[in-house]
C-alpha cells in the first residue's frame, strides 16, 4: 500500500468514526433534552469519539458501507409524551444526518473549485475535500440504513410508535428472529444491493 492509498484509508476510517459518533451522540442529546438521564449516567455525553465505537458495526461500515456505532442508552420514562419523545429521539439523528450530508456535499463541491495546481496546500485541500465527500456519503448511508425497522437501527423504535401496544409487544418479541433473518440475508449479499439502490436514489435527489 503506497502513501496515497494509506492516506485515503486513514481518511475513510476517521470519516466513519465521526459519522457513527455524531449519529449516536445526536440520539443521546435529543433524549437528554427531554429529561432522560440514561445517557449522562452512562457517560455517553462526551467528546470522546471512541465512546460510541462498536467493532462489528465499524467493520461492516468500512467493508460494506453500512453499519452502526455503539447504541446510546436512552429511555422514555421521563419523557412528557412517550410517543412523541421517542419519535424525536430516533428521528433526530436520521434528519440531522441527511442535512449534514447535503451541506457537506455542497462544501466539497465548493472546495473542488478551489483546487488548482500541485502545491502542498493544494494536496491538503484535496484530502480535506475527500474527507468531506466520505463524511457526506456515510451520513446518507447511515440515515438510509437506520430506517430499517429492526434493532439496533432507529427504524425499530420509530415503527413501534405507530403500532398498537399489543402489536408493538409482539413485534418486540419477534425482533430477534427478524434480526437473525436480516443478518442471514446480509451475509449472503442480498441486503447491500438493495441498500445501495435506495441510497443512490436518495443521493441523486438530494446531492445531485
Amino acid at each position: 500500500m503506497d502513501l496515497t492509498q494509506l492516506a485515503v484509508t486513514a481518511i475513510k476510517i476517521v470519516s466513519i468514526l465521526v459519522v457513527l459518533y455524531v449519529f449516536e451522540m445526536t440520539k443521546a442529546v435529543a433524549s437528554t433534552l427531554q429529561g432522560d438521564d440514561l445517557p449522562k449516567r452512562n457517560g455517553m455525553l462526551t467528546p470522546n469519539i471512541f465512546k460510541y465505537f462498536e467493532p462489528i458495526g465499524f467493520l461492516l461500515t468500512f467493508f460494506y458501507g453500512y453499519g452502526w456505532g455503539k447504541p446510546a442508552p436512552v429511555g422514555s420514562r421521563n419523557y412528557k409524551d412517550k410517543k412523541a419523545g421517542t419519535l424525536i429521539t430516533f428521528l433526530s439523528p436520521i434528519v440531522l444526518s441527511v442535512l449534514l450530508a447535503v451541506v457537506l456535499n455542497i462544501a466539497a463541491g465548493v472546495m473542488e473549485n478551489m483546487i488548482k495546481g500541485d502545491t502542498v496546500s493544494v494536496m491538503v485541500l484535496m484530502y480535506l475535500r475527500l474527507f468531506l465527500v466520505f463524511v457526506s456519503q456515510y451520513f446518507l448511508r447511515i440515515a438510509v440504513f437506520n430506517l430499517i425497522p429492526i434493532p439496533p437501527m432507529c427504524g425499530y423504535d420509530i415503527i413501534k410508535c405507530f403500532l398498537s401496544p399489543n402489536a408493538a409487544f409482539q413485534y418486540g418479541q419477534n425482533a430477534p428472529l427478524i434480526q437473525m433473518g436480516f443478518l442471514f440475508l446480509w451475509f449472503f449479499g442480498l441486503i447491500t444491493p438493495v441498500l445501495d439502490t435506495v441510497t443512490t436514489a436518495v443521493s441523486s435527489v438530494l446531492l445531485g
